[in-house]
């Protein structure tokens, strides 16, 4: 498999996909609750439904891992993961902070990854062993190495609410120089590049982490989970930086949860 290959393939993908997106943002578009009550609306669907063609058209023997539409074949060698608007809640606000994420997997691990930013015009790309790139430049996590000097971004906070982390979410404004809400694949993407020094969230999904942990790590950061050591897509939080900050977090949870 020529991963620069599937790259250009995943580009080329993602450019009737973001028109079809374009097409309904901030025009009033009907939003749908899917069954755990998150929003969802016919460009989500119709942007996957693109995705998911050419997938299937080009790469036969590939499986998809899917937002809208569920899994096929997802245990084979190579998978494809989707998400077709990630910050559905930015894109019906008309806020211009979702993204499209795609990415190929090969056993499990991710090793080609895309985040678009349609309404911003920016798209990043990762290929394993190949760098992080935004068109022609290669981009690198930040080198800020101490938290208290660092700007971290954060998901919302009810989502450390949700997820029971409200302790490390108050950390983090507490022990950072700035913390800020730049959810989802944005604020992902912040880190990737360096705009921000840190990404923390405690909720997510496969098609949101695959992407951002090729990114991260051919940026030359970290992808990890709160605890663990196999930095898992499927885990269910994340925290992107260099490998400093990154420690640097996991100590501040790991406190956090010592505390009585």
């Amino acid at each position: 498999m020529e991963l620069l290959e599937a790259k250009n393939a995943a580009l080329s993908y993602l450019k009737p996909a973001t028109r079809e997106v374009l097409k309904y943002f901030r025009t009033g578009v009907t939003v749908d609750a899917k069954s755990d009550g998150s929003p969802v609306t016919v460009a989500d669907r119709n942007a996957e439904e693109i995705l998911r063609k050419r997938i299937g058209r080009d790469f036969p023997g590939h499986g998809i891992i899917g937002e809208e539409f569920g899994n096929e074949s997802a245990d084979a060698e190579w998978v494809w993961t989707i998400d077709p608007i990630d910050g559905t809640l930015s894109f019906i606000r008309g806020l211009p902070f979702f993204a499209l994420l795609l990415s190929l997997l090969h056993r499990g691990r991710p090793v080609m990854g895309v985040i678009s930013l349609p309404a911003l015009g920016e798209t990043v790309w990762a290929v394993k062993g190949r760098g992080t790139h935004c068109g022609n430049r290669r981009i690198r996590v930040s080198q800020c190495n101490n938290l208290k000097n660092a700007v971290a971004a954060t998901a919302d906070r009810y989502c450390f609410k949700e997820k029971k982390c409200l302790r490390l979410y108050d950390r983090i404004y507490k022990h950072t120089a700035l913390a800020r809400t730049y959810p989802d694949a944005f604020g992902h993407l912040m880190a990737i590049r360096g705009a921000v020094d840190v990404m923390i969230d405690p909720w997510a999904y496969i098609w949101d982490f695959a992407p951002c942990k090729i990114l991260a790590e051919e940026a030359g950061g970290r992808f990890a989970n709160f605890t663990g050591n196999r930095g898992s897509i499927a885990e269910g939080t994340a925290i992107v930086g260099n490998a400093a900050l990154v420690r640097q977090v996991r100590t501040l949870y790991r406190e956090g949860k010592n505390v009585r």
